[in-house]
């Protein structure tokens, strides 16, 4: 039976969060979806922890060779039967009403490629940050943000809802990057579609050192290249100086300026 959204979960030895996220997707009150675990390559109990969760929404696919999330993820797009694609990390959890808060948005507009919310991010027990920040006008978070998403990195991956036919159009995540592929991919979306927006935040997420958010250095050096990617459009919406400045802050805080302003100057000259 097919299923009107396909949700992907891809995973890495995350058997202590693994079951907590997917059973946050399956009390979702929107029912019409498929659930794709993509296991990349996994030492731990995760195949049994999921042959353990019975509920025949659920597709398991095991990857033999690590790639990474990037690659997981486009793994389960391929294998997608969904008119939409929802994407979940292994260590997050989904307010039971998300999907429905998103879909109801995405049917209300046919001019709608892909929803977004803002994300609720734990850095730690005193610390809560929430993505894109409640400040930023509302109007700037939906319909055309490509300027925005120039200036600001603001849709996390969890939180997007997207049409299959708009990822056919755009190109999945991009492999090479060893961070930050979901800016990347939201900037080709926002670049070519207009976004929904639902002004809650849908999910809880931590911060967690053992991925690539944990990595300063890949961290930058994608900042890096998706500046240089995108530098004309950059450029022409006088956000480029802006992201230069973020990305110094960043490489001196990080201790790592020097490789970082070889790339920069690179990007200049290019």
């Amino acid at each position: 039976m097919k299923r009107k959204v396909s949700v992907i979960i891809p995973t890495y030895n995350r058997e202590a969060t693994l079951k907590r996220a997917v059973e946050s997707v399956l009390n979702q009150t929107y029912t019409d979806f498929e659930l794709i675990i993509v296991d990349d390559g996994s030492t731990d109990n995760t195949r049994q922890l999921v042959e353990n969760i019975h509920d025949d929404r659920i597709t398991y696919y095991y990857v033999k060779i690590n790639s990474g999330a990037a690659a997981a993820r486009n793994y389960g797009i391929e294998r997608a039967e969904g008119e939409y694609i929802a994407f979940q990390d292994s260590d997050d959890y989904w307010h039971s009403d998300k999907l429905e808060k998103q879909m109801k948005v995405m049917e209300s507009n046919p001019d709608i490629g892909f929803v977004y919310h803002p994300i609720s991010c734990r850095i730690d027990s005193n610390c809560c940050v929430i993505l894109p920040p409640e400040s930023l006008p509302i109007e700037k978070k939906q319909g055309d943000i490509y300027t925005q998403l120039l200036y600001d990195n603001m849709v996390d991956c969890p939180t997007l809802l997207v049409k299959k036919r708009c990822l056919d159009t755009c190109g999945y995540f991009d492999t090479s990057l060893k961070a930050l592929e979901d800016y990347d991919l939201a900037l080709r979306l926002g670049k070519k579609y207009m976004a929904g927006f639902v002004d809650e935040p849908l999910i809880d997420s931590m911060y967690s050192t053992s991925g690539v958010s944990g990595s300063p250095t890949n961290y930058l050096v994608s900042s890096c290249i998706i500046l240089g990617k995108y530098k004309k459009d950059y450029l022409d919406t006088d956000t480029f100086n802006h992201r230069v400045e973020i990305i110094l802050r960043d490489a001196k805080r990080c201790n790592v300026t020097e490789q970082i302003v070889n790339m920069l100057e690179l990007i200049l000259k290019g």
